[in-house]
């Protein structure tokens, strides 16, 4: 898998393909600010900070609670890329959440749906790798979407990001964004434009239904008491 074209706007149908693309966003959005109003009365959380974005606080809960392998009594366990992390896992998470949100809010995207694409990506592993290079959480190809990101470019460049608490995915979550937007306009609908960010081609596919059903699960896990994915299918 991975992300690979960059796919023009159709300018010829641009008004059409914007109302069709609103439409869909609402959906969304709509679906995410509901999970959030719940979140909000929720205890609060290790990732609750002032001033923090209540999606982004929502998306690490969520994130958090889909990296847990399992849990005894006050014991958590993680996936094993996420329990070696610097800082630890829940650092790590509600770190990419709030990169997660940035993007998403710069390239007017719901955060759940690019949350739930780095999840069926990578898993939220930032040392992934695909067969064909792709890298990063979104798996940025690297002569595609990530051709101008250093990150995917550099070995030496990711052996030194491994030190920060971020991995250096900001600049991938950016990258992944806008393709993922651009998608989205150009095909005229989520799923097709989920489409296109997978194999460069507007359509529905396999691949749009299963980043669709983790964003449902996402959603979920973020105003759920339960800590793992497991405990809500």
């Amino acid at each position: 898998m991975g992300a690979f074209h960059a796919v023009a706007p159709d300018t010829r149908a641009s008004s059409r393909v914007t109302a069709r693309r609103r439409r869909a966003g609402s959906v969304l959005g709509a679906a995410a600010s509901a999970v959030v109003m719940g979140a909000l009365v929720v205890p609060p959380s290790t990732f609750a900070q002032p001033r923090t974005d209540p999606a982004v606080v929502a998306l690490a809960r969520a994130l958090d609670r889909r990296m847990t392998v399992w849990t005894h009594g006050s014991r958590v366990v993680y996936v094993s890329h996420c329990r070696a992390a610097r800082g630890g896992c829940p650092a790590r998470v509600a770190s990419f959440a709030r990169m997660i949100g940035s993007a998403s809010l710069h390239h007017d995207l719901d955060p759940f749906l690019l949350a739930a694409v780095a999840v069926r990506e990578s898993g939220m592993n930032p040392l992934a790798a695909g067969s064909a290079g792709e890298r990063g959480i979104v798996q940025l190809h690297p002569r595609g979407s990530g051709s101008h990101v250093r990150y995917v470019q550099s070995e030496t460049y990711r052996q030194r990001c491994q030190r920060r608490d971020d991995v250096c995915q900001g600049e991938v979550l950016e990258a992944g964004a806008r393709l993922l937007s651009q998608s989205i306009e150009h095909c005229g609908g989520v799923r097709e434009g989920l489409g296109a960010y997978n194999r460069g081609e507007c359509g529905e596919t396999d691949y749009a239904d299963r980043v669709m059903s983790e964003r449902q699960r996402l959603l979920l896990l973020a105003k759920s008491d339960v800590r793992s994915v497991h405990d809500i299918n």
